[in-house]
Formats: structure tokens, sequence, C-alpha cells
């Protein structure tokens, strides 16, 4: 008998330390995903960074960084309450601050703000380059704190009225991005387009180019390893069988997503006038975030050729959003909303048609139910995303807060806003252009040098031919030409150069070209 009781102790002493083994791995897998996830705030700041033009880095930096800042502080203070708290099918009420907050939700908290500050760095993206910082506070604030927060608990809590019909959202194809692309549709509505980007008298639309492409693919990459992440980590668990597959296939489904996306956004791009018929990096970059994008609604059940096929309808459909809204002329530098709303849009619509219990596959009542539940959700989604952002940023147009003076949007607002710009010209020493470069040129084309070169030509070559000959000569040492000092340096060398060697030879031609 004292055996028996014995073994009955070790064994619940055992199932208690298994459970709390088990509890501890789920946390630690929650919040290690939640920090690769993060990483989407990296290549949020270094792909709006690249895209949009110098004068304006600093300000983008600033604003993509705060975004996890207010977002934090937001959904900490209220977010996590509206979207977890206790309350009705629509909306929570309680764990304000989390106050009452359960410490074994902790982790889940921290997973859940992650996610929030996607909604608002995507308008972020959208409006770069016009819009006003105090707004941006604004509208950061309301929607981490209340938008997505509202959206997520009837798509993702237990009890919200979108969930318990059958939505399919698992990692926040519609709630997130769906719902950020309409967000940032809106904005771009009410702040309008940047200065000079398009003529409504002509109809002429001028190109904004980025100034770094290399800022913008680094970006990129670090935003489609977050969204792997994202996919990966929203099975929230690692402790019950079946859970370390559903993870790996849903990284797999991302990645097969993200690369139909890019190729078929390639192909349209270099087969199509929209396209300008090039093979463009930005659009393979973006047509590839859409098909991981889209893959977030239901990544984790779908068979890999669903995946596929639903990454492809994202990458053309983030093509023809494109065309559509630079058409209508609304202005959008990162295409934020072709991509996170044409991702999501495809995502949400195929999910219930291409999962492993969808209508293609099963094709019985209850996947019809499904299908028609789901649309009824992103209908609802796409509503709510226009009808609160047009309140918010409606709002800030009426006041005149909603963008800067056209005076510091055309000098950049890293300079006038910031007093810190990303690339200081003070800090591009030309000199050192000089020391390195431009001494050993000239050496190479001493006196006797030139000498021997320009002897028994017919005249003297102007001006222009000594500049044309030290561009030249430039490109060969590959110093810019248009490095004023070291220019004007060289020049003044041959110039003198020529004079001295002019009272010993007279008729020069003087073609400093072969140099």
């Amino acid at each position: 008998m004292e055996a028996y009781v014995l073994n009955e102790t070790a064994l619940i002493l055992m199932a208690s330390r298994l459970a709390t083994t088990q509890n501890n791995l789920n946390d630690f897998f929650i919040v290690i995903s939640a920090i690769l996830v993060f990483a989407m705030q990296a290549g949020f700041s270094l792909m709006e960074t690249g895209l949009v033009r110098s004068k304006n880095a600093t300000n983008i930096l600033m604003k993509s960084t705060l975004d996890a800042f207010i977002g934090a502080t937001v959904y900490w203070l209220v977010g996590y309450a509206f979207a977890y708290g206790d309350g009705n099918e629509f909306i929570g009420w309680t764990g304000f601050a989390l106050q009452g907050v359960s410490p074994n939700k902790i982790s889940f908290w921290f997973y859940q703000t992650i996610f929030a500050n996607t909604a608002s760095t995507i308008v972020s993206g959208a409006t770069a380059e016009r819009i006003n910082l105090p707004a941006f506070f604004i509208y950061a604030f309301l929607l981490t704190g209340f938008l997505h927060p509202v959206a997520s608990r009837w798509v993702w809590h237990p009890s919200g009225w979108l969930k318990v019909r059958g939505v399919i959202d698992f990692g926040g194809g519609g709630c997130v991005h769906m719902l950020g692309g309409v967000s940032a549709l809106v904005a771009c509505l009410m702040v309008g387009p940047r200065i000079g980007r398009y003529d409504n008298k002509t109809m002429k639309k001028f190109a904004y180019r980025g100034h770094s492409n290399t800022l913008t693919g680094v970006g990129a990459f670090l935003l489609m390893m977050g969204i792997m992440g994202y996919n990966m980590s929203a099975q929230m668990d690692l402790s019950h069988p079946g859970d370390g597959v559903a993870v790996s296939v849903s990284a797999v489904n991302t990645l097969l997503a993200g690369s139909a996306g890019s190729i078929v956004a390639t192909i349209l791009g270099r087969a199509t006038p929209t396209g300008s018929y090039r093979w463009s990096y930005n659009t393979m970059l973006n047509g590839a975030i859409a098909g991981m994008v889209s893959s977030c609604a239901a990544c984790n059940a779908m068979p890999f050729w669903g995946a596929y096929v639903t990454g492809a309808g994202a990458g053309f459909l983030f093509f023809v959003l494109r065309a559509v809204i630079n058409h209508l002329h609304v202005d959008d530098p990162l295409d934020a909303f072709a991509v996170h709303f044409g991702g999501g849009f495809s995502g949400m619509v195929s999910a219930p048609l291409l999962i492993n219990t969808g209508v293609i596959l099963v094709g019985d009542v209850r996947s019809a139910e499904v299908l028609g539940w789901q649309l009824v959700g992103v209908v609802v989604l796409i509503a709510w995303g226009i009808g609160f952002c047009s309140l918010v940023f409606g709002s800030l147009k009426y006041f005149k807060i909603l963008r800067v003076d056209s005076c510091v949007e055309v000098q950049g607002m890293d300079s006038k806003k910031h007093g810190e710009p990303a690339y200081p010209a003070e800090s591009w020493e030309e000199q050192q252009y000089w020391d390195h470069q431009a001494q050993r040129l000239v050496y190479s084309l001493s006196s006797e040098k030139l000498n021997a070169a320009v002897h028994g030509q017919k005249e003297l070559d102007s001006i222009a031919t000594i500049d044309l000959g030290v561009n030249n000569n430039f490109r060969l040492t590959g110093m810019p030409p248009q490095m004023n000092f070291a220019h004007l340096m060289l020049t003044d060398h041959f110039q003198k150069s020529l004079l001295s060697l002019e009272n010993q030879h007279t008729g020069w031609n003087f073609i400093t070209r072969k140099y």
C-alpha cells in the first residue's frame, strides 16, 4: 500500500514537473518568436528609409522606431484589455495596464504587442515625406490602442464574434495586414500626394525614386524573416503532438507563397507597360512580401501547392493595385496599400477555398459556410478600417495638423524638423578623395608626361577640354566627377602645367582623354 502511494505521489510530481516544463517551453517559444517578429520593425525602418528621398531618412527612422515604443506603451495601457480582457464578443474591458492579468499571460502580451505595432508602421511608410509628427503620435496611439485590438478580438479571441463563426485568420492576414493596408490607403487619400509628384492638369506622373536600393533590399529581407517568424509562432504552442509539424508547414508555406509572389510580380513588371518592361528589383521585393503576407491567413492548414497559388494571386493583385492607385494619383511611396492589402485580401479569400478542409478539397456544407463567413469577415474588416481611419485622419486634416508645411516638405524634414540629416554635407569631406586618389593621378600626369603628350600637337585646347580630361581621369580612378574640391584642384594643376609647357612649345592640342 505504501509503495502504491509512493508511486502515485511520484507520478503526480512528474506530471507537475512535465507541465511546468511544457509551460516554460511554450513561454520561451512565444518570447523568442516575438523577438524574431520584432525584426520586422528593423525591416520596415530600412525598407522605408531606402524608398524615400535622402532628405527624409532620419524622419522615417524616427517614426519607425517610435512605432515600437508607442505601440508597447498604448498596448500595455489599453490595447490588450480591448483585445483579450474579459468582456463580450466585440470588445474587452478588463486588464488595463495589465492589472489583474495572470503572470502566465505575460509572454502572450509581449507577443501580441509586437503584432499590434505593425498596423501603425504600415501607415507610417505610406504617408512618408509629408506627414506631420504630432499627427503621427495621434494616429499611432489610436491605431495600435483601439483599431487593431478590437479587430483582433473579433478574429482571434476564443469568444470573438467572427472567430466563433469560423473566420480563418491564423497569422493576421486580415486583422493586421489587410486592415493596415486599408488604413494606409485612407491616410494617403487624406494627406494627399507629395509636392510635385503628380501634375493634375496634364495627368503626368513624376517618379520620386528612393535613395538607396541597398537599404531597401536589406530591409525587405528582415521584413520577410519577420513574417516567417509571424506565421511560425502563431501556433503559440510546442508541447502537444503535431505542433512541430504545424510550425514547419507554416514556415514552408510562407516561403513558397513569397516565392510565387516575387516571380509573378517580376514577370509582370518585365512584360507590361505598367512595369516599363523592366526587371524591377523593387517590384520583385514587394511581390515577395505580398506573397508572404497572403500566407498569413492559413499557412498552417494549406497544402504546399495551395500556398503557392495564394502567393501568385497576391503578386498579381499587388501589381494591379499599385497601377490603379498610381493612375488615380494616390501617392504611396512604399506601395504599402498594394502590398499589405493585396496580400492580406488574397490570403483571406483563398483560405477557405484552398485549406485542407476547404471548398476545393472537401466541398461540404461546412466549408461553404466558412467561405460565406470569411467573405463577411473581409467586408467587416475593410469597413472597420475605412470608417475608423476616415474619422481619425479626417479630424487631423480638419484641424490642420495632418501635414507639414510646404517649405518643410520641400527642404526635407531631416534638417527642418530634426536638425539631424541622415547624410550631413559636412561629413562628406572631398579632401579624402584628393589625399588618397588625386595626388597619385597628378603624379602620373606630371610635367614630363604632359610634355611628351602634347609635343607635336597644333594648338592648346580650351579649359573645357581640360575639364573633360579631368572628369575622364576621375572615372578612371573611381572618383565622382562632381566632387568640386578635387575637381578644381586637378583642373588648376593641369592648367598650370600646360601654361608652363606653352612657353617651351607653341601650337599644341592637348588631348587629355587618352589618359
